[in-house]
């Protein structure tokens, strides 16, 4: 299946970059996300994730035009750190 020519002309490498970025972000922050939901309860930090999430995500557009390829690494790596904040605080209210 061949993608739509847009405004961003990234090769396969440089999405398959940036689609596994958000996990980058993802897998090196569980162990620190579930200690957040031990020391401070699973409220706080469920809904700071979906805060940081939710604002990082409506600027990717923006940050990608003004910093490219790598804005957008960054943004989705950080997006992942963000969504860290949502499993071990759910698996912590369900459980405590």
């Amino acid at each position: 299946m061949r993608l739509q020519e847009g405004d961003f002309n990234w090769n396969e490498n440089q999405q398959g970059i940036i689609l596994a970025s958000f996990f980058y972000g993802y897998v090196t922050t569980q162990i620190p996300g579930g200690m957040l939901a031990e020391k401070f309860g699973g409220k706080r930090p469920l809904l700071f994730g979906i805060c940081w999430t939710a604002i990082l995500t409506i600027l990717t557009p923006i940050f990608t035009r003004l910093g490219g390829f790598i804005a957008i690494v960054l943004t989705r790596v950080f997006e992942g750190i963000g969504e860290v904040c949502w499993y071990p605080p759910m698996v912590y209210l369900v459980f405590h």
